[in-house]
């Protein structure tokens, strides 16, 4: 299998990340609903009740015997509340990561590989993910971060030497 160009690991990897783009979006609208629902909600204790209210009813009968629930429950609502930016951060963060790889995945399609605007790609794919690291708390997300600040060097010395072949040429 052919790694760059037309129907090739990368091709394939580009759509993947496009999808993915997508199916995060979403999920994170649906997490943001359901967060706020069981976050700022008081529990209902009538099975017979209706709508919001009956969903709210199934939610909190599943987690009253959750003992990081029960921790969850008894912070005050202030701190509850700075829950959804810090969510918000690491789902911004983790749509730019997709969508900055998706785009240096659509250049190796393209058979775009050694120039600036994947140095500069890569650079800042690896920024997003040490900073997504930082507030996930998430080594291996760390040492990837690291490693591709590594590869976007090698990526800056090899687009020099295809400036200069192509120079040469």
């Amino acid at each position: 299998m052919k790694y760059l160009g037309k129907k090739s690991l990368s091709s394939l990897l580009s759509g993947i990340l496009h999808l993915s783009w997508y199916i995060v979006l979403v999920l994170s609208i649906i997490a943001v609903v359901m967060g706020a629902i069981i976050l700022f909600s008081t529990p209902v204790e009538d099975p017979a009740a209706l709508g919001i209210a009956k969903v709210n009813f199934c939610i909190f009968s599943e987690l009253k015997n959750d003992k990081d629930w029960q921790m969850i429950e008894k912070l005050p609502l202030a701190v509850r509340i700075l829950f959804l930016p810090y969510f918000g951060a690491i789902v911004v963060l983790l749509l730019q990561i997709i969508k900055k790889s998706q785009h240096l995945f659509t250049n190796f399609k393209n058979d775009v590989v050694f120039n600036k605007s994947n140095v500069l790609t890569i650079s800042k794919i690896s920024k997003l993910l040490i900073g997504f690291s930082i507030i996930t708390f998430d080594f291996s997300s760390l040492l990837a971060g690291i490693l591709l600040l590594m590869l976007c060097e090698i990526f800056k010395n090899g687009t020099a030497l295809q400036e200069e072949h192509d120079l040469t040429v």
